[in-house]
């Protein structure tokens, strides 16, 4: 029984230092550091901009094809036909988004990094492609099935 050391609860402490209250930022300091930068609010907009004129070019190649080349009565031959004219409009809108940015960046590479110009051409381009070959696939095996 010596002079050991404490155990732990017993024996001398130092002083803590006294309790802060965490501070709090202001509503303007909270507000300026919610918004996101200029850089982010471009970005968001030019996507929301590219989704808005595919979709746009999408549903005016539709309506072409619903005025001008479709029968009177849509059947799944021509179904296939308003589906393809649909995603050639935002096929289209894609790839001349991706021309955009291509001969932005070449203009100025830092305008454009190379993440955004993979992104839409994938997005925009490869993926609605994607999705006539799919639907293409679909209505080949209707089709066939159909048939026999």
């Amino acid at each position: 029984m010596g002079n050991g050391t404490p155990r732990r609860g017993r024996g001398a402490r130092a002083p803590r230092a006294p309790r802060r209250a965490p501070e709090t930022p202001s509503a303007p300091e909270l507000i300026v550091a919610s918004t996101p930068s200029p850089v982010a609010r471009r970005t968001v907009t030019g996507l929301l901009l590219r989704f808005i004129s595919c979709g746009l070019l999408a549903l005016g190649f539709g309506i072409a094809w619903r005025f001008t080349l479709a029968p009177p009565i849509v059947g799944p031959g021509t179904a296939f036909a308003g589906i393809f004219a649909l995603l050639l409009g935002f096929i289209l809108g894609g790839i001349l988004w991706y021309l955009h940015d291509a001969r932005r960046r070449r203009r100025d590479p830092e305008s454009v990094s190379d993440e955004r110009l993979v992104f839409s051409f994938i997005v925009f381009a490869v993926m609605p492609f994607a999705v006539l070959v799919l639907v293409g696939a679909v209505w080949m095996l209707a089709f066939l099935i159909r048939g026999a």
